[in-house]
């Protein structure tokens, strides 16, 4: 029961949260909206303990002493003002023409896209919780690209339902990853169209996987996009969407990533596993106040400061998709 209510709290505060911010974006100024936007994203780096030393922590051990002027609590609390930031501008996209949208955020790079979609394969389109992720899929349904979106969905049906409603709003179509085989399905059938699947692959979490190093480190690897890019013949063209450093956005295209498509199965999706973490691991190191570093938990049969510095997160802790 206590379990359904704190859904049903979720579900109706989500949804009011939605129309309300949809309101107050037509009635202030986006400067008074983004200023109310970082000031909560500071009372809940205050508040959420939890997020607060788990990410610090995770920043520590990445980036181990070589931050420069930064401290990993600077990190930590510029990631949840990007992401605080990243919820205002899918309200703000809602009320925004598409000729608005090319203008305030341009894409770099999409030659990129237009010769891995030559192949007729479809693209897998890599990406990560990296600045606003939200939005990516929405800046190029504009340019007429059809996307879909592969998403975890929650487990309470309305909020489900409610979140797919919205990103149907700002032209994006959503794929369960759940139930697996229904999933597979259907980016078998988006990719024969030679259409996009949003995939984002960073989540580094306890279970199977595949073993790679990431910021010198072990993690588990999710093996799905590198199977499903084995499976289908589709490209992987990594695209993310950074701010900037006046806070407009922009939409990064890059190259095609080279995959290893030869030779045995698991030595396959090994490879190509970790190229995608070695990708992750670039962009990440060239914006780490934009990335959320809550999606690591470190191997923890690797190395012993691993084990140690796995044991001490435990201590402090009470606990966008993949396939």
């Amino acid at each position: 029961m206590t379990r359904w209510f704190a859904q049903r709290v979720a579900y109706v505060a989500t949804r009011f949260a939605f129309s309300a911010g949809c309101i107050a974006i037509r009635a202030f100024p986006r400067r008074f909206i983004f200023g109310l936007s970082n000031a909560l994203a500071n009372l809940c780096f205050v508040l959420f303990r939890s997020f607060r030393s788990r990410s610090i922590r995770n920043i520590n051990i990445a980036f181990a002493g070589s931050l420069g002027e930064l401290s990993g609590r600077d990190i930590a609390q510029r990631s949840l003002r990007n992401f605080f930031r990243a919820c205002t501008e899918i309200g703000i996209t809602l009320v925004s023409s598409p000729e608005k949208l090319r203008s305030d955020i341009p894409i770099f790079g999409r030659e990129h896209l237009g010769a891995a979609l030559a192949k007729g394969n479809g693209v897998i389109v890599l990406s990560a919780h990296l600045g606003n992720f939200f939005l990516i899929g929405t800046r190029l349904a504009i340019e007429g690209y059809p996307v879909h979106v592969l998403i975890n969905q929650p487990e309470n049906g309305k909020f489900a339902k409610l979140m797919d409603d919205y990103r149907l709003q700002v032209r994006q179509r959503t794929i369960h990853a759940r139930p697996r085989r229904d999933a597979l399905k259907e980016l078998h059938l988006v990719l024969r169209r030679n259409e996009l699947a949003i995939v984002i692959a960073d989540e580094y979490r306890k279970g199977n996987g595949v073993r790679v190093p990431l910021f010198g480190r072990t993690v588990l690897a999710r093996r799905g996009p590198a199977t499903l890019a084995l499976r289908t013949g589709a490209a992987v063209v990594p695209i993310y969407m950074v701010r900037q450093s006046d806070d407009t956005l922009k939409l990064i295209i890059e190259p095609e990533l080279e995959l290893v498509r030869s030779g045995k199965t698991g030595s396959k999706i090994r490879e190509n596993a970790l190229r995608m973490t070695q990708w992750l691991e670039r962009t990440v190191r060239a914006y780490p106040d934009q990335w959320n570093w809550m999606n690591i938990r470190w191997w923890e049969n690797g190395d012993s400061g691993v084990i140690a510095e796995q044991h001490r997160l435990k201590s402090l802790t009470s606990g966008h998709g993949g396939i």
